[in-house]
């Protein structure tokens, strides 16, 4: 048997892109929103529960790297027409570069649904049960056929559903068995902001998805309209803070975290309206897009991190609120160790652009 892949490539070679096929960065999305479900019921005064806790984020992290497989899958047509691809939209480019064939993606997915449906089928309750059903269900169908939910204008407030309610939820059921209304009015803003980041997505990849047939919101509603969406969503998302915080669902110091999270969404809602990227601009749509990811992000850090926080005041440094802080330790250490990787493959580009100046 060969020892090397295509190409002369040697298996660890092969390895590494079917890593990166995978994109493994936007993983850690989901761990954050397991979190968040976890700080929801130990601000509430409920135990931290591990196993329950690795129950939900082995399969919710199983089912998004079955996601990321599929929609390179299923979006190679896309992907392969996308003119400026960047380090956040257009896919992976390994398969529209031809450096893996596309079966190996196909394949990935599949094993990874399967994983997914055994660890459903052995889920403690017919409620979390059918949750974990209606999460592989929209996350496969995403993009693939023949429902193509990101190819029908509802990919938007797909990925915000599955990942900012139903991850968190699954989370919380598993912990306490029950959804609390906090729960709610945590995860619902986040939704809007999700769903918002997810419109920046797609209106930097616009022109290669309006070439092969895939109705986004910026292709069906056109940049401008899409533009002011962006801007209601985030706008709705913080006045709906106010409003449960006001009203005591939502603790004071939670609701003061997040709110210090607006004059992010205000910059870029003047830039989508004011200054958009070009089509052509892809290191524009690229600064853009990776805003927009972080201010999400950010959001959904500081959620469970305050949370957590207020559990501490409001019960003392219990056992629970010890507990609450390994999956926020764990995330801010894949976080960070991400950044470093990323910035020490950045510089040496850099420099070459440097030199070349």
């Amino acid at each position: 048997m060969s020892r090397t892949g295509a190409a002369g490539r040697s298996p660890a070679a092969d390895l590494a892109l079917l890593v990166r096929l995978g994109r493994p960065k936007f993983l850690l999305e989901s761990v954050l929103m397991v979190t968040c479900g976890v700080a929801v019921t130990v601000y509430l005064g409920h135990p931290f529960l591990i196993g329950p806790w690795l129950v939900a984020q082995a399969f919710v992290t199983t089912t998004h790297l079955m996601t990321q497989y599929c929609n390179e899958y299923f979006d190679l047509e896309a992907d392969s027409a996308h003119t400026g691809p960047t380090a956040w939209t257009g896919g992976s480019q390994v398969l529209a570069q031809g450096l893996l064939p596309a079966s190996i993606s196909l394949a990935a997915a599949f094993v990874l649904l399967f994983l997914s449906v055994v660890q459903l089928a052995v889920m403690p309750t017919l409620a979390a049960r059918l949750l974990c059903v209606a999460i592989v269900a929209l996350a496969w169908f995403y993009t693939a056929p023949p429902i193509r939910l990101n190819y029908r204008a509802l990919g938007e407030v797909t990925t915000g559903g599955v990942l900012i309610l139903l991850c968190p939820a699954l989370a919380c059921l598993l912990q306490i068995g029950t959804l609390p209304p906090l729960l709610f009015a945590v995860t619902t803003p986040l939704f809007l902001v999700m769903t918002a980041r997810m419109i920046v997505m797609n209106y930097c990849d616009r022109d290669s998805d309006r070439s092969v047939g895939k109705r986004t919101l910026p292709n069906t509603l056109g940049p401008r309209r899409a533009a002011w969406l962006f801007t209601a969503l985030q706008a709705t998302a913080y006045v709906l803070l106010v409003a449960v915080t006001a009203a005591g669902v939502l603790p004071l110091a939670v609701g003061v975290a997040l709110l210090a999270t607006a004059p992010w969404a205000v910059l870029l809602c003047q830039r989508l309206l004011g200054a958009p990227p070009s089509v052509d601009d892809a290191s524009g749509g690229n600064r853009l897009a990776g805003a927009a990811t972080v201010h999400a992000a950010a959001t959904g850090y500081v959620a469970p991190a305050a949370l957590v926080a207020a559990a501490a005041v409001r019960h003392g440094f219990t056992e629970a609120v010890l507990g609450a802080l390994l999956p926020l330790a764990i995330y801010t250490v894949l976080f960070v160790a991400q950044w470093l990787s990323e910035h020490r493959a950045a510089s040496p580009q850099r420099m070459t652009e440097v030199s070349r100046a």
